[in-house]
This record gives C-alpha cells, structure tokens and sequence, in this order.
C-alpha cells in the first residue's frame, strides 16, 4: 500500500535493490499528479495498481524531477499528462533515440555518458529492454509551472542544484510538502562531486518553501527544519575543505572549523568537495551537449 504523510498526499518509498526513487501521489478528490514515474514501465504499472485498490483515481499528471534514468523511465507506461523542465525534456528527446540493449548500455559506460551503477540498476530493473523506448514529456517549463489537482494548489520550481542542472522540485503548499527529487545529492555523473558553490544557492532556494515535511527520492520523509540542518553541516563542511584538492589535508582543515575531531562519516561527506576541486579547471560532463 501507498504511506500517507498528509491529508491528500502518499508515497510509495524508495525501494535500494534495484534503486527504484520513491513516488509521490497528490489526491485532489476527482483529480491526481504523481511525483517521478518511477525506474521503468513495471514500477509505474504497480503504482497504479495501488492507487486503484485504495479507491483512488489515476494520476491525471506525472511530474518528473530530473532526467534521470530511475526517474523517468516509468514515463512509458502512463497515460498522464507529463511535466518537465526544458532542459530534462531536452535530454529525454535525445534518450529516446538510443538504443538500451546490454552492448549499447556499455558502450555509454564507457564514454562516461552512463554510469557503472546506473547500468547494473537497469540491467536488474529491466533485463528485457529490446523495444524500450524513453518517453519525452508533453509538457515543459523554464521557471516555475502551477498544476492545480482540484482545490490544491502544486507549486513546480527549478532550482538547480549540485546533483543536475535541470533539477526541480514540487511543493504543495496546502499540505506544507516539498518533494525534492535527488537535488540535494552529489553530482553522479561527474565522480560524484559535490560544488560548494551548487549546494549554497540550492540550501538559499530551498530556506524560502514554507514545508513541515521534505520528500527525498532515496530516503524516509523528515522534517524540513532536520533537513536544512544537514545540509548547513554539510555546507560547512565543504567551507571547511575550502579549495584544497589533497584529501590528505582535509582531517586537519575539518579539525579546524569544527573544533574538534570529525567523524568518519564527516570525512566522508568532505570527499565529494576535494573530488570538485580536483576537477576544477576541467570541463565538467554537461549531458546538455554530450548527449548531442
């Protein structure tokens, strides 16, 4: 069954085996949106198969977070009306071309258009992908677009951010929600970096929605007064790093802002800002052009 976390908003969570995001489903009363469309045709087929055993109509929109394969390949198999930035929906009418057979897959892999990961997720996910075909979406914004699912009111905003350039979220105002598909996460595509610079305009973006509750695609909902403290400490962190590409230096430099030890797992979340740094003065991967 779907987890409901407001008067008219449930989730299916996020499911790590084969890196299935969590789905979101606004319930207007006659109309719905759904958030994401999942990693492929079976996981948006069960989807809905939840919606109507709970009595609850088909998502009249599917909302897509970013371009992402986990959270568009799903898109396939629904007759909803689609909503996406320009730029994701850009990148899907370039992905629909492609080829998705086991050869082709490794092919991207190794021109770093795909990452390792990402391709042993597809290959479980789908192990038949012969005449899979990446669905663009109908509909695309630059800025912001309002979707109104009867009396409530769905707020679609760009805000970038380090994980990709075309990523938005969806707050729901009524219900005080911010759905935040992966943007607050390190940028996969280019060794997992972390830009201070990305996560402190994304951290002044995301201060400004009034939201109780916030909805990452890869983890449990947690408040949104909890979140911002992590990614404050987390923006800390990468100030401590500062622009030092050694990570031999990074224990001290952390010591130092933090006055006292840091914990592994700080020094883990340090490693994605000296992967930055490191990458400094290189072109980073923009999928924007490589795809063409």
């Amino acid at each position: 069954m779907l987890e409901q976390i407001s008067e008219h908003i449930w989730i299916k969570p996020h499911e790590e085996e084969t890196d299935r995001p969590a789905l979101g489903y606004v319930y207007g009363g006659k109309t719905s949106l759904m958030v994401d469309s999942g990693n492929s045709p079976e996981h948006i087929s069960y989807f809905y198969g939840m919606v109507r055993s709970m009595g609850m109509p088909d998502p009249s929109f599917v909302v897509l977070t970013h371009w992402h394969w986990d959270h568009i390949f799903g898109l396939s198999g629904s007759p909803a009306k689609s909503i996406a930035h320009v730029l994701t929906n850009e990148r899907l009418q370039i992905m629909q071309r492609w080829d998705w057979s086991d050869s082709s897959l490794s092919s991207r892999v190794a021109a770093g258009i795909e990452t390792p990961f990402s391709a042993e997720m597809i290959r479980k996910e789908m192990p038949a992908r012969h005449s899979f075909k990446v669905k663009p979406a109908d509909i695309s914004f630059e800025v912001q677009c309002i979707v109104r699912i009867d009396d409530i009111e769905c707020q679609l905003v760009h805000v970038g951010g380090p994980h990709s350039d075309d990523a938005i979220v969806v707050f729901v105002p009524q219900e005080k929600v911010l759905f935040l598909g992966d943007c607050e996460n390190v940028d996969q595509y280019n060794n997992s970096c972390m830009r201070l610079a990305d996560l402190s305009a994304l951290i002044l973006k995301l201060d400004q929605f009034d939201a109780d509750i916030v909805v990452p695609s890869h983890r449990a909902p947690l408040s949104k007064s909890d979140f911002m403290k992590e990614l404050i400490a987390l923006e800390k962190i990468g100030t401590a790093v500062g622009k030092t590409s050694d990570k031999a230096l990074v224990p001290a430099l952390l010591k130092k802002e933090l006055k006292r030890q840091p914990t592994e797992e700080e020094l883990t979340d340090a490693e994605p800002f000296v992967i930055a740094n490191q990458l400094s003065g290189k072109s980073l991967i923009d999928h924007h052009f490589l795809f063409k």
